[in-house]
């Protein structure tokens, strides 16, 4: 159960009653203004918060024209997976055959890739650069979609090194897996070469990730709506926080900047009014 808020008394299951057993404070209402203030004031500092998480992740979306280019060049790749990617003659333990294989070939055949990462113990180069190839290339695929969603957290504290170590992983893995499909994987249970989808796949990320790095070093401003506590702008009240004001003197405070904006609003309504009623008065 919780405690008095008069006397701190502890209150037990039984004491169930408004008024308090010890002192017979008003349990629901005493000093009800200021629990109120309480929790107005913790509601805005979590607001602030928050409210700065929403604001990074909104710039770094459309924070300026680059942060929206970015947007378009993340999704980029994604096309020329849906292309032949690698073309040529397969043999055992792969699917026999002549084949194009792009995305949609390696979902249709997905029963296979047990056997492709088997063929990383094989001890014919051929069939381990496949295997390995066709691993960094998943490996990028994976990457390129951490990338997209990380996209999110690119204005956070650490998002800049985030991004770069993304942006350098994805192109090694990118053009590794083209090297060893186009120059080592041939000759084992595949014979053949890469295809138009492969190209075009390495020169998206290499557009993905130079686009992610002018970003980068451009930067993005972050907007930051201003926030209030108490009718005292939020940096301020930290800073009377940490400065080691009581909370009665930042009470004070508030309840002075609340009252001088309640005066002001009261002003220029009416000024507004006054201003009708003369508009009125020149009409007739």
């Amino acid at each position: 159960m919780a405690n008095c808020p008069k006397c701190g008394s502890h209150l037990r299951l039984i004491d169930w009653r408004q008024h308090c057993p010890h002192c017979g404070a008003n349990i629901v209402i005493y000093d009800l203004q200021e629990r109120l203030m309480q929790q107005a004031d913790s509601a805005e500092v979590q607001y602030y918060h928050f409210q700065k998480k929403v604001n990074r992740v909104k710039a770094s979306f459309v924070g300026n024209k680059f942060a929206i280019m970015r947007i378009f060049a993340s999704i980029l790749p994604v096309g020329p997976l849906f292309l032949t990617l690698i073309k040529g003659n397969f043999s055992s333990p792969l699917t026999e055959g002549f084949l194009k294989i792009n995305f949609l070939g390696i979902y249709d055949n997905i029963e296979s890739l047990g056997s492709i990462f088997g063929m990383l113990g094989s001890k014919v180069r051929p069939d381990f650069c496949f295997a390995l190839g066709f691993a960094v290339f998943a490996m990028s695929i994976v990457l390129t979609v951490l990338h997209f969603a990380l996209n999110t957290l690119a204005c956070s504290p650490k998002g800049k090194q985030r991004n770069i170590t993304i942006d350098v992983l994805i192109l090694l893995t990118t053009i590794c897996s083209a090297a060893l499909f186009a120059f080592f994987a041939s000759g084992g249970a595949f014979s053949g070469s890469i295809g138009l989808g492969a190209y075009l796949y390495v020169l998206a990320q290499i557009v993905n990730t130079v686009i992610d790095f002018i970003t980068l070093h451009k930067g993005i401003e972050v907007k930051e709506a201003e926030c209030f506590c108490g009718g005292i702008p939020i940096e301020e009240y930290f800073k009377m926080v940490d400065d080691g004001m009581s909370r009665e003197e930042i009470r004070q405070e508030q309840y002075k900047r609340l009252q001088a904006a309640q005066d002001e609003k009261e002003e220029k309504l009416a000024e507004e009014e006054r201003k009708l009623k003369e508009a009125e008065a020149e009409e007739e």
